[in-house]
């Protein structure tokens, strides 16, 4: 499991306060958030990703560059605010 998932999972579990230090020292990583979208969903990775104050740009470019299958899906949520 890579480090994003780990703290992810921690954050789904209840222990936000933790998941949010935890998430200081996670330095963005596309193919993590690829396959964190993958495990917990698109809607539920971006509202989390929200939370830790990642940029939408990073979150689109990360879909460009590896899953281009769901960016229209991704540009829609970060646009309309579904998260």
């Amino acid at each position: 499991m890579n480090k994003l998932a780990h703290i992810m999972e921690t954050y789904i579990n209840g222990n936000i306060t933790i998941a949010k230090r935890q998430s200081i020292f996670w330095k963005v990583d596309p193919l993590q958030i690829i396959e964190c979208s993958e495990i917990f969903g698109l809607k539920r990775t971006i509202n989390i990703l929200k939370s830790f104050n990642v940029y939408d740009m990073h979150i689109i470019n990360a879909f460009h560059d590896y899953n281009r299958n769901n960016i229209d899906e991704v540009k829609t949520i970060l646009l309309n605010n579904f998260y």
